[in-house]
Parts: C-alpha cells; structure tokens; sequence
C-alpha cells in the first residue's frame, strides 16, 4: 500500500469540523438627548451598529419601566424623538419609527433573528411606556396602525412562524401583539383581528411550546406557551363579541388553551381562570353558542385536573389553583348561560313528553301500562346536557371535597344527570368498609340524596299530565349504590360511623320521599287514578331498595346509650316511618313503651350535664312519642317494671326540670294532646292546658327540689286516677256547683281542671298516712296550682272551694289559705301567658281598653290623606314630546325621558298619544342602535309596548295598567340586579304584544317562588307601587275587580294585606292603594258591596297592636263611608252599614 503524503492544514482533503457560533452580547450606550437617540436607531445595513443602537433603546426604555420617581427629562428625550419621527399627515401610508421598521424589514430579508427579536423587544417594550402616559397615546396609535401594515404584517407572520427552538423570536413578538392589542383600552383590537391571517398565524402551535427543564419557568422569562396564552387572553378581553366568538370557533386554539394546563406555572393559571370567567363565562353579549366552543368536555375535564394542582405555594391570603378551578368550574357548568348548562325537564328523560295525550279508554284499561316510556329508563336515561354526562364520570367526589360540591351543584341545577350518573357509573360499589374513601363516597351520596326535587317535577310552571317515570324517581330518592343488601349490612355494621351515615342518608331518602308523594297526590292532576299508581309504585319500590322495618329497630336498639346523636337519627327514622310508610311500619308491631321508658328515665334522672346533649335527647323523646301516639296500645297513664313514674308523670318532670333555653313545644303538644283526651284537663279550645300545672311545678322546684320529688308521686297517682275514671271527677264537678247556690242560681258554666277535683279527693289520704314533709311541699305546689288555674280564667269560686276543702289537711296555722284573696296575686314567671291573650272572661275587657287607648289617637281625614295620598305619577307635561331628540341613549333611560314619552300614552288627548307613539318607537331605535349596556331589554319593552297601543291608541287612552307597568318596568330591565330582572324578561319574551284587560306580572310575582331566595317583599313592595299608579280611572278599577282564575286583583292583594309577617310600610302601601280607589268614582261603593272592605278594616283592626294604626284604619273606613253610595250601601247590606 503506497504512503499518503499529508496535504496540509487548508487541503481540500482535511476532514470538515462543525463551525462554533459565538453569539457576542450587544453593546450599549447612555442615553441622554433625542439627537443622540436618533442617530442609535437610524437604519444602518452593519448588523452590531443596529444592535447597538437597538440594545441602548431597550435599556432606556426599562429604565423608564422601572422608575420609582419623577424622570420627566428623561421622559422628555422620548416625547422629542417620538414627535421627530412622527410622519406627516398627508402621506398616505404614514409610518412611524421608519428607521427601525426599515431594520426590522431588512433583518427580515437576510434572516437576521437576533436583529428582529432585538426589534419586537424595543417596539413591546416602548408601547408599554406609552400607554402609561396620556399624552404619549397618540405616538403608540400610530405605531399600532404602522404594525397593521403588509410589510409589518409579513414580517410578525414570519417572526410567529419561526422554527419552535427560537423562543426569543416567538414570545417578544406575542408580547408585542399583546401590548398592542390592550394599548388604549383595545383602540385596534378590531383592525388587529381584521389581520388575523398574519397576527394570530400559529398561535395555536405557540401556545404548545412548553418550558422545558426541571426547574420553575422565571416569571421574568416566561416560556412562549406563557406569552402565547397572555396575547390570547388579552384579545378576549379587548375584542368585540362576534370577533370573539370567531377567535373561540377556532377548534385548534382551544384546544392548545388547555392541553397542558397542569404543567402551567400558578401566575399563569391564576390570569388565565379568571380571564375566561370574566370575559367568556360572564359575558353576556357573547352568544351562548360560543361559550360551548370552548367548554366543550375535553376542556372541563383538563381543568378539573387543576383539582390536584401542586406546584402553588400555599398562601392565606390568595386563594389556590384549585380554588380558582372549582369557581370557574362551578360557574360554568352551572350557568345557563355559559353554554355548557341545558334547560332539562327534571326528572322526565329526553324522550319522556310528560303531556302525551293518551286515550281515556287506554289509560282506564291498562293505567301506567299505556303509557309508553314509563318502563324504558331503568337501564339508560338519555339527558340533554350530554356534554355534563360525559364530564361527570372524569370526577373523583369521594377523593376530593370541591369535586364533591362541584358535582352537587350541577346534580342540582340538571336533576335529569343523577340517574344518569349512577346507572353510567357502577364501579364503585357502597359495601360497608371503614376507610377515607368509603366515607367520602357517603358524604357524597348524602347530599346527593337531600337534593331538592324541581317543581311539578318538571321545572314547569304547569302540572304535567303524566307522572315521571318511576324508576328515574327512585334512582334520585335512593341512588343505584343503596341497595337493600347494602344498606342492611351498613346498619348492622360493627362500626358505629358506619351505621350512623346509613341511618342518615335513610332519613333523607324518607324525607325526600314524602316530597314526592304529596307531589303524586297533588289535587290538580287531572289524572289523578295514574298519579296515585305511581305512587304506589314508587312506595314498593322503595320498599325493594331500602332495609326492612325490623332491621331498622334492631338497628336502633343496638346503638350504645352514650351515642345521644345516632339514636336521635335511629329515632327519627323510625318516626319517619311511621308517618311516611305507616302500612310498613305498623307491620312490625313494634312496642315503643321500653325504649320510652329509659329516654324518659334518662332525661329525669338530670345524666345529661351538657345542654347539647339534653337537647339532643330531648329529640329523640319527641321522635318516640310520635311513634308512641301511631301506638294504638300505647299506656301511658300506669308505671312500667323499671320505673316508678308512668310515661304521662315522667314526661311532665322532663318539662319542669328541663334546662333553661331549650324548646319544649313539641312534648308540651304532646302532653296537652293526651290530657285533653283522657278528660284530664278541660277541652275547651282556649283552655291553656297543662300550663298552670307546669307553672306550679316549677316554681316549687325552683324554691326546692326536695319538695319537688316529695310532690311527684302523689301526682302521679292523682293523674292516674283522673284519667281512668274521668265521668268521675265530672260528677264531683256538678256537686260541688250545687254546693254554692249563688253560682248555680246564675247558671254559668263551671270550668275547672278534673286534675284539680282528683287532688282534693286524694290529698286527705296522704294527711292520714301521716306524711308531714310531702304535706309540707303540697302546701306549697296546691295554693300556687289553684291561684294560677284562677289566673287563666278557671272559675275562681269553685277553685276557692276547693281550696278551703284542701286547707283543712295542709298545715295552714295562720289562716291564710281559708281567706277569700288566697288564689289572687298569681303571676307566670317561667311561661308565656300574655295578658292580651283573650280569657273565658276577660276578653270584653280587652277590647274596651283597645277601643279607649286609640280614642286618643283618631285621625281627621286631613290627616289621613297626608299619609295615605299618592300624587298621579303618570301625568306628564307635553314638552316631553320634544326634550327626548337631543338626549343620548343613557340619558333617554336613566334619566325620566322615556318614562315621560310612556306617560302620554295615558293622555286623554289623541293627538299626543299618538305623537307620543311616534316617539317611542324612534326612542327604542336610538336605543337599539346605541352601546347603552342593556339596550335590547329595554328595545323589546317599548317595542311590544307600541305593539300593545297600535291598535287601540285610536279609541282612547291606554289603560292605566299597561301604562305604569311599563313605566316601572323600565328602571328593573335597566338594572339586572334588581331581583325581578328575571321575571320582567321572561314576560317580555312570552309574546309581542300584551292583553289590556291583564295585569302584566301580577300572577308571576303574587303566585310564584322569587329568583332570589329573600326577594318576595321586596317584589311585592314593587308591585303595589305599580298597582297605586295603574289605578286612576273607573275602567282601571273594574280590571281591579274583574273576576279571573285565582280571583280579583284587589281580593288577592287584601289577603295578602293578612300576612302576619309584613312589616308596617307594605301594609301601608296596601292602605294607599285603597285610598287611591276611594278617589275613584264610585269605588268606596265597589270596595264594599264586591269585596267587605268594612269587615276587612275591622278585622285588621282587631289583629292590630299598635294603637296608630288602628287610628289609620278607622280613619279609612270613615273615608269609605262618606265617599260611598250610602243609600246603596244600606240597602246591599239591609240596614247592617249604617255611619
């Protein structure tokens, strides 16, 4: 092999090496006049003199960014350079900063990147300066409009396509689009989309160029997804709704937006949640259509990812990723107008018509049979809100609390998801097991049981004609996870946590039920032999899926005596039961006496040291004794085995020696229920009961609680006795009448407790055996018992027998138990008896003090019209008809204009009518085509106003209804926090024009729940505002007093006046409305022969306290009668009117 001659270093032959690129940093320079700034950036074809210049540029303008003081001088050099290059007007494609766009065009052609990032950089970071400045907003709007132009365009479009390893071209020319797009509060946010071709080309593969490494992304260098996503979010925010929804059309953009939302940096996620709510979510010019463009599954399921989002610090005082992404989430799929929510039927399925018209004949044959859907959905329920279905299962609510709530909510406001969901989702199973997930897994399905259920089923106003499917009713009540076999094991459970989230969720599930039996059992069903098949339906297969009765009491009797919270919950199960299945229940036989014996013993013998506990107790004892009362067997007058007291006695003791503060109306209803029917008591329905009895137990052991226990046994024979042989106690009653003549000659009516007869039988008893220190505690207990008996209005003589009679075995050395004052100067000091509260014989005395104490107080009718007078607020003066033209669309509306222009439709002129006509339709054109916020509500109202008056403007004033219905209306559509904002446009969309002889909204607001939770006085406040000003002719009073469906409009309105829980300036405005119909001709007459506004005005001025207000009313009825036909009014009621 020959030898190889070595050819040197430069020959051809030399292996070739990979070229080491330097990349030099640019140098930089002071800056100090605009001369010298121009000089740095005139266009120079040697690429380190442009850098140069271009580098001192930027650091200039960061020093400007970052100064804390005052640098007008230095601010001055840029103003002079700005003004400098400044093109002149009559170019006709005027460039600013020619220069450096000439750089940048030329950096472009020889594909120098650092020179056109160097460019993006100084032009992003010059129109941040400018924007900061009011005066300098000019200078940065023309350097926008020069970006905006088809070189400039091409050169961004290059510069945003650049290979996805230039990142310091791709993110300073985003951050360039982003200033731009935002300079001037969005100035060119439309041209800038107008050029979407070149200024959002590849933003969707941008937005995927994600930071790599494994340390955080610098919120100083933020990668170019970062920067990409800020560009789009600022474009949201700036651009008009239909440029808006097309940027959101664009599926692949959309789809970038979240595709790697998990690896996003927390400052990120935090401007880009609340961007897409503020901005898409929330704003309501932008069709739903293109919200759903964007909140498709995909993207819900990516953001719910956030839920597990770890890479935030933790701070108190910010709120966390996960935070912000449950209240996007919740926002949007909860909001119908987000997009993502559909208006479902409830519990009727997609393919369930609820008002199928069936043959008559079918239905008799075959009832629920003929009905062809009814059986279709116990293994698929087809929904609306498909794009909520597919995103449910994507979520873990027994992991995750907010995931919990998030699927509650949307459970909530689509109740048609929650069969759909458990039928979908069968993998988790609820077999008892004692860990974080099966609890997680319980909670959840609790609140999934306690959902309410919607309206008539259906969310409709109206009653369907057909009863939802039964099986989409059960799978809501108890959901597919609760099945029989499930729950009997929860139950039983060794795990008392366990049997207690069963216990709890069967309560609900049973609550839930009776809701929705009443609602099969509704009166206004038309097919009512259909609607209570399926609630027989629903009942068996409930019955299927829940435990049986017995497992439920054996249930109950197992949970330890120290679990006070579980056996109220066991307890009111059963009471459920018992009340809402009592054929199952009663089944059973089942003996409540043991178990209300120990709660009973329990509660007497004071265990309970905590007020909670006593309370929590003290529910269960109530739960029994409504078990107790479905008892037929029940004794409850005779002591048990294991204690020495009867049930009735041990009650009572729980009510005397019961802590302070806790609420004993439940059992005292109880006691005063059985009292009365075993004859204890007297049955008269203003009796007090077992009020006085009470009393005098507490105030002896109050004093002592020796004497108390001394007293207990004693009574508990006397009740026992009483209630076993009543008709006795009776005869005692009607002898002890004879023995005071003066009373039997007068032949009143002898009330006295039987209670009272049985202890003066058995009292000389206990003075033969002796028994000094129960004498002593009765000497104390039966004075009190009897004076209070007194007190409440029992016949006093008899009750001063009885106690002469007692007092010949108490000991009673003084004398003073024999005197007639013995039973007087007894006061309740631990009851409520009022004194106002009308006794057996007090009650004539009542009301004359009434009538004397407002004596002092009647009104003149001077007075009265001062405060009862309305002035007429829809007269209005002609000049409206010329003072609207010159007005802009804010002040047309807020400001009375348009209001005044609705007045005149009321006018009894035609002429102005119909020129007030011709001015609202003109006025809701300017409207129309104004940027007023609400413009289109308020469009559509005088649009179907004018449609009302076309017709009927010719033959005379439009009634005074519509007239002050649209003029109130207008400040609610204008408004869209007031709370009929809803109401008023759901009217507005229901037709397009209005009935003149209906009262618009009348029915919506008096028969209707409000849209918001405690909005219902404040509707009804607004309401008769408008009804005081729609009420100013005779023909507006006959619409006032027309018969209709649920009654006259003013029938409806006094019955509502009866509310005992509307406060003084409503029933005041009610009071003026009236006032104002007693201004009408002849409408004193109507308001009492059509509607007894006499025995109204009497009636509210019996109920009433306050002795002003009953001046007010018999003021108003002196009105009505002089302003009446009293001829007519005499002869109507036949002589019973008279002054």
């Amino acid at each position: 092999m020959g030898k190889r001659f070595d050819r040197g270093g430069d020959a051809s032959g030399a292996p070739r090496k990979r070229v080491k690129v330097v990349h030099e940093a640019p140098t930089s320079e002071d800056i100090h006049t605009s001369r010298q700034l121009r000089q740095l950036l005139a266009f120079d074809q040697d690429p380190a003199r442009s850098r140069h210049g271009l580098q001192s540029f930027k650091l200039y303008l960061e020093e400007l960014l970052g100064a804390t003081s005052d640098h007008d001088d230095r601010a001055k050099i840029l103003k002079d350079y700005l003004h400098s290059e400044t093109p002149r007007e009559d170019e006709e494609t005027p460039v600013y900063l020619p220069d450096v766009m000439q750089t940048w065009s030329h950096a472009g052609q020889t594909g120098n990147d650092n020179i056109s990032s160097a460019v993006v950089v100084v032009l992003g970071l010059l129109l941040k300066v400018l924007s900061r400045s009011y005066d300098m907003i000019p200078y940065g709007l023309g350097i926008c409009r020069t970006l905006l132009q088809k070189r400039q365009q091409e050169l961004i479009s290059k510069n945003l396509a650049a290979d996805k390893g230039k990142a310091f071209v791709i993110a300073p020319t985003l951050r360039l689009l982003k200033e731009a797009v935002s300079f001037d509060g969005g100035a060119i946010a439309r041209p800038l989309f107008r050029a979407r071709a070149s200024m959002l080309k590849s933003l969707a593969r941008n937005m995927g160029i994600i930071h790599m490494g494994d340390e955080k992304e610098d919120l100083r260098r933020p990668s170019t997804r970062t920067t990409a996503i800020s560009f789009f979010l600022s474009a949201i925010k700036y651009l008009h709704p239909d440029a808006k929804k097309e940027l959101l059309s664009q599926r692949d953009i959309v789809s970038a937006l979240t595709r790697d939302v998990k690896q996003d940096p927390p400052y990120l996620l935090k401007e880009l949640l609340p961007g897409l709510k503020d901005h898409v979510l929330m704003d309501d010019k932008l069709a739903r259509e293109a919200k759903s463009h964007l909140l498709n599954a995909s993207t819900l399921v990516r953001l719910s990812a956030l839920y597990q989002y770890r890479l935030d610090a933790s701070t108190e005082d910010e709120p966390s990723i996960a935070d912000l992404a449950h209240e996007f989430l919740l926002t949007a799929c909860t909001n119908p107008a987000c997009g993502v929510l559909r208006q479902d039927a409830g519990f009727y399925p997609k393919e369930a018509d609820p008002n199928t018209v069936i043959p008559t004949v079918e239905l008799d044959d075959l009832g629920l049979e003929a009905v062809a859907w009814m059986n279709k959905f116990k293994n698929e329920v087809p929904v609306r809100n498909y794009t909520l279905s597919n995103f449910l299962p994507n979520l873990r609510p027994w992991s995750n609390v907010k995931q919990s709530e998030l699927m509650i909510a949307i459970f909530n406001v689509a109740p048609e998801l929650v069969a759909n969901y458990f039928i979908n989702n069968k993998s988790f199973t609820f077999e008892p097991k004692l860990s974080a997930t099966w609890i997680g897994y319980a909670a959840f399905l609790f609140r999934a049981v306690t959902l309410p259920i919607p309206e008539n089923f259906c969310r409709a106003a109206t009653v369907p004609e057909l009863p939802p499917p039964t099986s989409v009713v059960i799978d809501n009540i108890l959901p597919l996870p609760l099945n029989q076999k499930v729950l009997m094991r929860c139950l039983t459970h060794k795990s008392n946590m366990i049997s207690f989230f069963a216990t709890r969720i069967l309560v609900v599930a049973i609550e839930k039920l009776d809701v929705a039996i009443k609602l099969h059992q509704d009166p206004s069903h038309s097919n009512k032999a259909i609607w209570s098949e399926a609630a027989r339906r629903l009942v068996d297969e409930f019955c299927q899926r829940s435990p049986s009765i017995k497992e439920m009491i054996n249930a109950y009797r197992s949970i330890p005596q120290a679990d006070l919270l579980h056996r109220e919950a066991a307890s009111r199960l059963l009471r459920l039961c018992y009340e809402v299945l009592p054929q199952v229940a009663l089944s059973a036989k089942f003996d409540v006496s043991p178990l209300l014996d120990t709660a009973l013993g329990r509660l007497s013998k004071q265990e309970l040291e905590d007020p909670r506990d006593f309370a929590l107790s003290l529910k269960e004892l109530e739960n029994l004794l409504a078990i107790a009362g479905y008892s037929p067997g029940m004794r409850w007058f005779g002591a048990s085995e294991t204690t020495t007291l009867s049930p009735f006695t041990l009650l009572l003791k729980v009510c005397v020696e019961a802590p302070h503060g806790v609420s004993l109306n439940a059992i005292r209803q109880v006691l005063d229920f059985v009292a009365t029917e075993q004859q204890v008591i007297p049955g008269k329905d203003d009796h007090p009961g077992l009020l006085p009895l009470i009393e005098a137990l507490q105030v002896v052991n109050n004093k002592s609680s020796d004497s108390a226990t001394r007293i207990w046994p004693f009574l508990d024979n006397c009740l026992t006795r009483c209630a076993n042989t009543p008709v006795k106690y009776l005869e005692k009653l009607q002898e002890l009448v004879q023995e005071l003549p003066d009373f039997a000659d007068e032949n009143k009516e002898a009330v006295v407790s039987p209670i009272a007869l049985a202890l003066m039988e058995q009292l000389p008893f206990v003075a033969k055996n002796g028994e000094k220190a129960a004498l002593k505690a009765l000497g104390r207990f039966l004075p009190t018992f009897l004076g209070l008996s007194a007190a409440v209005g029992e016949t006093r003589p008899l009750l001063s027998l009885i106690l002469t009679n007692m007092a010949t075995h108490l000991s009673d050395s003084k004398g003073k138990l024999g005197k007639a004052s013995a039973l007087e100067g007894f006061v309740f000091k631990y009851n409520v008896w009022p004194s106002t509260t009308k006794t057996f014989s007090g009650g004539k005395s009542t009301a004359a003090q009434r009538t004397q104490a407002t004596a002092s107080t009647s009104l003149d009718l001077t007075t009265l019209e001062s405060m009862l007078f309305v002035p007429d607020n829809l007269e209005a003066e002609n000049s409206a008809l010329t003072k609207w033209a010159s007005k802009t669309a804010d002040e047309l509306v807020d400001e009375g204009y348009t209001t005044s222009l609705i007045a005149l439709l009321a006018s009894e002129h035609i002429s102005m009518r119909k020129e007030a006509l011709v001015s609202i339709l003109k006025v809701a054109d300017k409207i129309k085509q104004s940027e007023y916020g609400e413009k289109e509500q308020v469009w559509l109202l005088l649009s179907e106003l004018a449609e009302t008056a076309r017709d009927s403007i010719t033959d005379g004033p439009l009634p005074s209804t519509i007239v002050a219905f649209a003029s109130h209306a207008l400040n609610i559509v204008r408004d869209p926090l007031h709370g009929l904002y809803p109401k008023v446009n759901v009217f507005l969309t229901r037709g397009p024009f209005w009935t003149l002889d209906k009262l618009p909204l009348v029915d919506d607001i008096l028969s209707e729940e409000p849209n918001v939770g405690d909005a219902f006085y404040t509707q009804i406040s607004w309401l008769l505002t408008y009804l005081i000003d729609g009420l100013r002719t005779t023909g507006d009073l006959e619409l006032y007093h027309k018969k209709r469906a649920k009654g006259p409009i003013l029938e409806r309105i006094l019955a509502l006046a009866t509310n005992p829980y509307m406060r003084l300036p409503l029933r005041t405005q009610v009071l003026r409305l009236l006032y104002r119909a007693t201004s009408i001709e002849g409408g004193s007459t109507t308001l009492t022969t059509r509607f007894g506004i006499v025995n109204w005005l009497d009636a509210r001025r019996s109920a009433c306290a306050d002795a002003s207000e009953v001046a007010v009313y018999e003021a108003l009825q002196r009105r009505i009668w002089e302003t009446c036909d009293r001829e007519k009014v005499k002869s109507w009621s036949k002589g019973g009117i008279d002054n």
